[in-house]
């Protein structure tokens, strides 16, 4: 290898290593095309002119984005270990194009390329905005069909890249949590990832962090909040219980204020699969006061902006069936 491709290799790593606490969330087209306002050294992730972006006089593609409206058949896909992969389409025209090719040379070389998935337009209040769904390997490319197939780069595989000594270093936990809502729904802990080979305290922390963002610090169920630096009344609330081996997968949380977290841990209420408040009818014939809860059956709880980290539904039936479907056995 000659030393201006590894000049070139070593400052894409660099700037996949400094995103990585975005990958696995949404962000709008300002961040993509102008990085360096929150990452000084890194100009842009990608131009959104056209799908793929290579910057100039550069060999490899650095990302690619799948467009809302496009003449492409971009799909993603899973693998039995969860893992996404995706199929995406070259740019129209002669494959031996210098964008093309950018691509190519990725799969030649096993270089990734940061894969970015557009999620509204400008006409969508959040206005427009994409997923960064985290590196992709272009593992193959079918002729005929005209088609990538490009695999995801799990954050165990992103670790052994770019710190090989650690299994999983701590700030790149909550990015490995994150991408856990990216891939096909699991409930229980897969003791296999290394993101649950770390501290179980590291592990809430992380999990923590996300569902709070997620809700914007504010109580599903209620709508209070209350948040001063880092001094923030909200909770993030396992809907299967960590007790009952409960995945840290964002689509298994809740922020709920210390009340409504109990309430909900109780089985006092539970939330349907059209995110409605379902109070148990015996807690209704309960002696209470002040009690918010209560007031609250049939209403809608508050969700996430981004419709890929609402509550699972398979997560909310078994908090039904075992919690909630459950209350009366323990009144006596």
């Amino acid at each position: 290898m000659n030393r201006q491709r590894a000049i070139e290799i070593e400052a894409r790593w660099h700037a996949f290593r400094a995103l990585t606490p975005y990958f696995g969330r949404v962000v709008t087209a300002r961040f993509i095309q102008k990085t360096h306002e929150v990452i000084p050294a890194l100009p842009r992730i990608h131009h959104l002119i056209e799908g793929i972006y290579k910057p100039k006089d550069a060999t490899y593609a650095l990302s690619i984005a799948s467009m809302l409206k496009n003449p492409y058949t971009d799909r993603i896909a899973y693998r039995p270990d969860r893992s996404w992969y995706f199929h995406y389409s070259p740019k129209s025209g002669s494959l031996d194009s210098a964008v093309n090719q950018s691509l190519f040379n990725c799969k030649r070389d096993g270089e990734p390329v940061l894969v970015l998935k557009q999620l509204s337009d400008k006409y969508q209040k959040q206005g427009v905005t994409y997923k960064i769904l985290g590196l992709g390997l272009l593992e193959d490319f079918d002729v005929s069909e005209r088609l990538f197939q490009i695999s995801e780069v799990t954050i165990e595989q992103f670790q052994q890249r770019v710190d090989p000594e650690t299994i999983l270093s701590d700030d790149l936990i909550e990015t490995a949590l994150q991408l856990e809502s990216l891939e096909a729904w699991s409930p229980f802990v897969a003791k296999e990832r290394a993101v649950y080979r770390v501290s179980k305290s590291k592990r809430d922390t992380a999990f923590r962090n996300i569902i709070l963002r997620n809700y914007h610090r504010t109580c599903a169920v209620t709508g209070t909040k209350f948040s001063y630096g880092n001094i923030v009344e909200a909770q993030a609330a396992h809907i299967i219980g960590k007790e009952a081996n409960g995945t840290d997968d964002p689509r298994n949380g809740l922020a709920l204020n210390h009340t409504a977290h109990w309430a909900f841990d109780q089985g006092l209420f539970t939330v349907s699969d059209q995110y409605e408040i379902l109070v148990h009818p015996k807690a209704k014939s309960a002696s209470e006061s002040l009690f918010p809860i209560i007031e609250r059956d049939g209403k809608t709880i508050a969700l996430p902006d981004e419709l890929s980290i609402y509550p699972h539904p398979e997560a909310l039936q078994w908090h039904r069936q075992e919690i909630f479907g459950k209350f009366c056995d323990s009144v006596s």
